[in-house]
């Protein structure tokens, strides 16, 4: 029998949906967590307690980690790429393209572990773009015409609602150069030591964090704005 597997994110999404199914008497065989040794604190809080409700309800929960760190392939030298930047360290990913990291410490990680698994994803209902139209896919939020919303909120009635949850849309990676400025916004409010890392990362990188606008240029105009209110 093929056995099925959630692919946990820590987010509210993939937390409802899991809550949800073992609530529903539909466990899963198996949970994944692929670390990207980048989340956010409250997140690791969050696997670490639905580790031991799925040990309790006698579900496999797998935490799963790559062998390199982050900062191997940031500082680390490509050994393709254009002429003119050979010699320079990798740097971030470039926002026009898929995320190099996202690649090594998460997809590549899922995709060799849960093969030949039938695989659970929790992606809301209002994120269409996100579904995957593959065989071996399964998007319970879907089927039960769950939105980002109705999973905050069923996490507020369960116990498991944190106020990340209503910070971001999506947490992932706190140094992403995909987020918007909202997103920056909050790291640079609520994150002091994330956000001083990041502005050492931009400085680091060949092409800096995002092409138009530079870290401490808005974090100048936040504060700026704190001391007019």
């Amino acid at each position: 029998m093929i056995k099925q597997i959630v692919s946990f994110s820590g987010g509210k999404d993939s937390t409802a949906m899991l809550l949800r199914l073992i609530e529903l008497n539909k466990k899963p065989d198996e949970v994944v967590f692929a670390d990207t040794k980048l989340e956010f604190l409250e997140i690791y809080e969050r696997v670490e307690k639905m580790k031991v409700l799925c040990e309790k309800e006698g579900i496999t929960f797998f935490w799963l980690k790559t062998k390199q760190n982050f900062d191997d392939w940031f500082y680390g030298i490509p050994l393709r790429g254009e002429s003119g930047k050979r010699g320079l360290i990798r740097g971030f990913p470039l926002t026009l393209f898929p995320c190099w990291w996202s690649r090594e410490s998460k997809f590549k990680v899922l995709d060799s572990f849960c093969k030949n698994k039938i695989r659970i994803l929790g992606i809301a209902k209002d994120e269409p773009k996100r579904i995957r139209k593959k065989e071996g896919y399964k998007y319970p939020l879907v089927e039960w015409g769950w939105s980002e919303k109705k999973c905050v909120d069923y996490l507020k009635k369960k116990g498991w609602f944190m106020e990340i949850d209503n910070r971001f849309r999506r947490t992932g990676c706190y140094l992403c150069p995909k987020q918007n400025k909202d997103s920056l916004r909050v790291l640079y409010q609520n994150y002091p030591k994330l956000w001083d890392k990041l502005k050492k990362y931009e400085k680091d990188s060949p092409q800096g964090f995002k092409p138009n606008f530079k870290l401490n240029e808005i974090e100048k105009k936040w504060a700026n704005q704190t001391k007019l209110k």
